[in-house]
């Protein structure tokens, strides 16, 4: 019996003998990283980097700078909240969405300790007024 790899169909020119070809051939860019022939940069990264969001920067900048004034720790907790919902009803993806998310953290916080810090002002307030009362009737 004869084994049929050892004499192999003689080729064509312009043909392959093992098959009609390949099917995936130009689905896929060539290999070493060279897309349509060309090179890709050193560090580079494939494809288009997606944009900033228009406003996360602000936000970030607002999360921080609440250290200094409290009235921006609210700010940053509302646009950064706004921000994410046009995110996620575009379905865009943003290069800075981590600084929109830092941003609003942030504003959520240290809006949630300037509350207490509020409440517990006017608790000690109130204990205060309550124990000069006291003192001065008794």
């Amino acid at each position: 019996m004869s084994n049929p790899y050892d004499n192999p169909p003689a080729e064509q020119p312009g043909q392959n003998p093992y098959g009609q070809g390949d099917p995936y051939a130009g689905q896929y860019p060539p290999a070493g990283g060279a897309q349509y022939g060309q090179p890709v940069p050193y560090g580079q990264p494939y494809g288009a980097v997606p944009p900033a969001h228009p406003q996360g920067t602000l936000i970030l900048i607002f999360g921080i700078i609440r250290i200094f004034s409290g009235i921006f720790a609210p700010i940053a907790w509302y646009l950064g909240s706004k921000a994410k919902k046009e995110i996620a009803a575009s379905g865009m993806q943003y290069s800075n969405q981590q600084n929109i998310n830092i941003g609003r953290t942030l504003g959520k916080v240290f809006t949630i300790i300037y509350i207490a810090v509020i409440l517990l002002t006017i608790v000690f307030s109130i204990i205060i007024v309550l124990a000069g009362l006291s003192q001065s009737t008794g």
